[in-house]
């Protein structure tokens, strides 16, 4: 390094004038005749030589490290939300959910200011929240919620931003951020709907630039799916654009799930005109159309994968945490979701012409859903017992009480519609156990529901539970 001599006690107006400072107290005579602010002078130890380069701070540790041999190094902890964002990322994103595989790619290349950040920290304070049930935590999720709102709001204003792969994929995490905060409110319906619709609005927006990359197909198939459980929780058909839409992407998507979501809008639409009354239960419309979709959801069972599935277990010794001899292991829980998904369509499309008057219909329709409910049961052990796999435990691990967590609907549904008292009893046991091995306060919220011999619909329960956040 050049050595350009002692550094100067001059003021700062006088340094860039280049003029001789005459260092007078309080003020300099220079600036003074000047008339200009003057800054006041350096101090001596702002003068002083810092060696700060890595090389320098190494050496410092090094030092240290031999004076105090003793005393282990201590990590400094990371700010809360660091913590929390990365406990969305590597728990929820990586090891949990299979819907927001591009977050990661475009959150990494997103602006720090930009909407799509401020989603990620709404998002990931509304999972902390929902997941240690922190009353704290939803008070400053709600915060940041708001704040990623108004973030938001100004980008959609840049026309480039509004058609963006990133404000997209902010808009479905606040949709998200809303369903994880709606958890435990059985009245809260219209939210639902908000941050859906916008995603719809944007996809309708963007036109061919939701074909022009892979992740952009999946960001507007997510849109789809989002809308269609969403307008299944508000018992309100789904907007005609939506089938549309779903036509465009079908060459673009190449998913098992694809099918079954668009037998899910039929069955959405299909309860919201009993809803309405446009159609009775028990009418000869409603019957024909709920067979022929069970019909549908029958023959997607058939054709899935080879490779999804299960293995099924069996025990020699009576285990009451099983429903039998035996249970069936899943080569992911995706797939477990996925089939239990199926099989509540199926529930409830039996459920409907069960109510039928037509002969043979009922005894048919409550044989399948004693089948269906026990096939639902047969995939529960696999994610209570601490044996069956690596990361279950004893009490459960982080993602064992998510996994759990997304079990309860299908549960729920099954002990609901089912005639059969011991399955019912085995239902309400398991989900005590979950409530006391998991710390699952809304799993015993659940099973007091079903000793009360509740009539809440299961969708509602979906929202109470978070099961749409957690099957998405």
């Amino acid at each position: 390094m050049v050595n350009r001599g002692r550094p100067s006690k001059d003021c700062l107006p006088c340094r860039k004038r280049k003029l001789r400072c005459d260092l007078r107290v309080l003020v300099c005579g220079q600036c003074q005749r000047a008339k200009i602010l003057c800054h006041g002078y350096r101090k001596t130890e702002d003068m002083v030589f810092h060696d700060e380069t890595n090389a320098t701070k190494q050496k410092v540790f090094a030092r240290r490290s031999l004076a105090f041999p003793g005393k282990p190094a201590v990590a400094q902890p990371l700010p809360w939300d660091t913590s929390f964002r990365e406990a969305f990322f590597s728990l929820y994103l990586h090891r949990f959910s299979q819907s927001h595989t591009s977050l990661a790619s475009l959150y990494s290349q997103a602006s720090v200011a930009g909407p799509l950040a401020s989603s990620v920290d709404a998002i990931s304070l509304a999972f902390a929240a929902f997941q240690f049930n922190s009353q704290k935590l939803r008070s400053q999720a709600n915060k940041s919620y708001v704040n990623a709102i108004q973030i938001l709001s100004q980008a959609l204003c840049n026309p480039k931003i509004l058609e963006s792969d990133e404000t997209l994929q902010a808009v479905l995490l606040l949709d998200l951020c809303e369903k994880f905060a709606n958890c435990h409110q059985e009245n809260s319906r219209s939210p639902w709907m908000i941050h859906v619709k916008g995603a719809m609005s944007l996809v309708e927006a963007r036109g061919d630039r939701n074909f022009s990359s892979p992740i952009a197909c999946q960001l507007a198939s997510c849109a789809t799916e989002a809308m269609a459980i969403s307008c299944g929780v508000a018992s309100v058909p789904v907007p005609n654009s939506l089938p549309t839409l779903r036509g465009t992407l079908d060459g673009f998507v190449f998913h098992a799930n694809w099918e079954f979501s668009a037998l899910v809008v039929s069955v959405v639409n299909l309860r919201a005109d009993i809803s309405s009354g446009e159609l009775r239960i028990n009418g000869v419309a409603a019957t024909g159309r709920a067979r022929e979709l069970d019909r549908s959801l029958a023959a997607l069972q058939e054709k899935l994968p080879s490779s999804w599935k299960p293995k099924r277990v069996h025990l020699v010794e009576q285990d009451t945490r099983l429903l039998g001899h035996y249970y069936d292991v899943y080569p992911s829980h995706s797939i477990t979701q996925a089939c239990n998904a199926i099989r509540m369509m199926r529930l409830e499309m039996n459920s409907i012409f069960r109510e039928s008057n037509q002969l043979g219909s009922e005894n048919s329709a409550s044989d399948a859903i004693e089948l269906i409910s026990r096939q639902i049961c047969d995939t529960i052990p696999q994610f209570v017992l601490a044996e069956t796999r690596p990361e279950n435990g004893l009490p459960f691990s982080p993602l064992q009480r998510l996994q759990c967590c997304s079990m309860l609907s299908p549960l729920y549904l099954a002990a609901q519609l089912s005639a059969d008292d011991h399955l019912r009893g085995w239902i309400s046991q398991t989900m005590e156990y979950m409530a006391e091995w998991g710390s699952l306060k809304m799993a015993r919220d659940i099973a007091d529901m079903l000793k009360n011999k509740s009539d809440v619909d299961y969708w509602t329960v979906c929202t109470m539970t978070g099961s749409y956040a957690m099957n998405a």
